[in-house]
């Protein structure tokens, strides 16, 4: 059964710090995080999003998890449960698979492997893994992810999961090379979380927003965004659609219905997941408009 779910980033500015890491010149692991208040747990934001959005799945995010001891596992699983909502993909942003470090990768994919136990734990029907760093990396499909995401294919499988990569910056957002990557993998080991608003221009904007910088937004060239969509639609698995801030002028940065009507006429029939990536107004709000959109082109989904 699709249905209308919403990501734990849209509620990013209220969920705590996230999470995040990178390996420094020497190839030690060095975390970091964005300081975010914590107004509410993940476990609120589940409850929250079945009571005042109406939807009954959720996505969470690695990056949101402060805490992911079994005990607190399991209470998050509880509450699921209670409230009758569904995990319904884990993103898991661990790791850089396209490293040249045979040990480095080595290294990820175990610790990946980890989180994949805990999305199990709490009932995701996927879980999704960075293809390359999201800033940077290979240009080229190397032997090195494929054999990596092969590998994670199988062990997601095992535990009765789905492998995603996501169109998410840097090489992974070309679409020639997510196409190479699905065949150099298998379309049948691993599929596409397409994200509708992770194509530059928008990435660089939106990265911009994030360090408190406005680039010129006003009249840029979107046209190539929908027609990477397109490109990508037919092969998608599951898609996020993301809503931003608009432009200075107030227009919209991207028309949310337009990529979403996009993606419709491929054919696709599976989930759709909001991602609200904004700063302005309450998110709750600008996350509800994005679902009503999502819902308006998707009248099916649960």
């Amino acid at each position: 059964m699709p249905f209308a779910a919403v990501s734990s980033f849209s509620l990013h500015s209220r969920l705590g710090p996230l999470q995040l890491e990178s390996r420094d010149e020497q190839g030690n692991l060095q975390s970091f995080e964005i300081p975010f208040a914590k107004e509410q747990s993940l476990e609120e934001f589940a409850q929250i999003a079945k009571s005042r959005l109406g939807v009954n799945a959720v996505e969470l995010c690695q990056i949101h998890f402060g805490d992911a001891s079994d005990a607190r596992v399991e209470q998050l699983r509880a509450t699921l449960d209670e409230a009758n909502v569904k995990n319904l993909t884990m993103p898991i942003d661990v790791g850089d698979l396209t490293a040249e470090s045979d040990d480095y990768r080595r290294d990820d994919i175990a610790r990946i492997q980890k989180w994949f136990g805990i999305a199990k734990k709490l009932g995701a029907q996927y879980v999704r893994v960075n293809a390359g760093a999201p800033v940077g990396g290979a240009e080229q499909v190397s032997s090195g992810v494929v054999q990596a995401l092969q590998e994670l294919s199988d062990r997601a499988g095992e535990l009765g999961m789905s492998l995603l990569v996501e169109n998410h910056g840097g090489p992974s957002s070309d679409p020639d090379f997510i196409l190479r990557l699905l065949d150099d993998v298998g379309r049948d080991r691993l599929g596409l979380l397409l994200d509708l608003g992770n194509f530059e221009p928008l990435i660089t904007i939106s990265r911009a927003r994030f360090r408190g910088e406005e680039l010129p937004t006003v009249g840029v060239d979107l046209s190539h965004v929908y027609a990477n969509i397109e490109l990508l639609a037919p092969v998608a698995s599951l898609v996020h659609a993301k809503a931003f801030d608009p432009a200075s002028d107030g227009s919209p940065l991207l028309d949310l219905e337009r990529a979403l009507k996009i993606v419709a006429a491929s054919g696709y029939n599976g989930s759709v997941s909001v991602e609200w990536e904004g700063h302005l107004g309450d998110p709750w709000e600008q996350t509800a408009a994005a679902l009503a959109t999502v819902r308006s082109v998707f009248p099916a989904i649960d």
